[in-house]
């Protein structure tokens, strides 16, 4: 299986401010992004040859839907993956648990990731 993981949570006063990946305000909108770290883990996939990824997410409904994602940082043994959020906050709109995972696109066909939780935090929720 793949391994991710959630990057560090950083904030700067950058063009592009990164959130922690494990936990999020609701509304979370653009500038602000959900950053993935994905390594082979016990796969041996070669990330180098990954030509397409794609976050799957469920939402704490049980709805499912897809974000886009940047891909940066390609090597053999590391792929980070950045999704910025919308400019209206729609896609982080309803707190609670989202379940997040990469699906890579590969000559050889299709893996994921483990999925990796996101807690989307109501207003006054810490």
């Amino acid at each position: 299986m793949m391994r991710a993981s959630a990057a560090p949570a950083a904030r700067s006063t950058s063009a592009r401010d990164r959130v922690a990946s494990s936990s999020i305000q609701r509304g979370a909108k653009a500038p602000e992004a959900y950053v993935l770290n994905v390594t082979p883990g016990t796969s041996g996939v070669d990330l180098s040859t990954v030509t397409a990824a794609v976050l799957s997410v469920r939402l704490p409904d049980g709805t499912e839907t897809t974000w886009t994602a940047d891909m940066t940082n390609q090597t053999a043994t590391t792929l980070t993956l950045t999704h910025t959020f919308d400019s209206l906050g729609a896609e982080t709109a309803s707190a609670g648990p989202y379940v997040v995972y990469a699906a890579l696109t590969l000559p050889s066909g299709t893996v994921r990731t483990e999925p990796q939780r996101l807690a989307v935090k109501g207003e006054y929720e810490v």
